[in-house]
């Protein structure tokens, strides 16, 4: 039983000990770095591109997702009434389209 409460004690003083300025133990956890530290959102995901333009002269707006490996499940150009709409679509196609990609990857190895 007192092994057991000398081993909570140390994790627990892992845990809280150190503070600003005060070297601390490496531990579990505590020397994680990435190498990038940007998020990741749809926009990175690899192997997508979208476009959305605007016609100034009738206010729509106009968009469209290429598929960089596979052109056929690119889509057409779609007209808009707002960049918000057309903003909105292009996500849910980049998600549509990640998954479905993501599946062929696994599927072929």
């Amino acid at each position: 039983m007192q092994l057991i409460k000398e081993y909570i004690a140390a994790i627990l003083r892992e845990a809280t000990g150190g503070g600003i300025g005060v070297q601390q133990q490496i531990g579990i956890g505590k020397n994680y770095h990435t190498v990038n530290p940007e998020p990741i959102t749809w926009e990175n995901y690899p192997g997508l591109n979208y476009e959305i333009s605007a016609d100034p002269m009738t206010s729509e707006y106009f968009a469209s997702v290429t598929v960089i490996d596979h052109p056929d499940l690119s889509t057409s150009i779609r007209k808009f009434t707002d960049e918000a709409s057309a903003e909105f679509w292009v996500r849910e196609q980049y998600e549509q389209l990640h998954r479905y990609l993501m599946s062929l990857e696994s599927k072929n190895p």
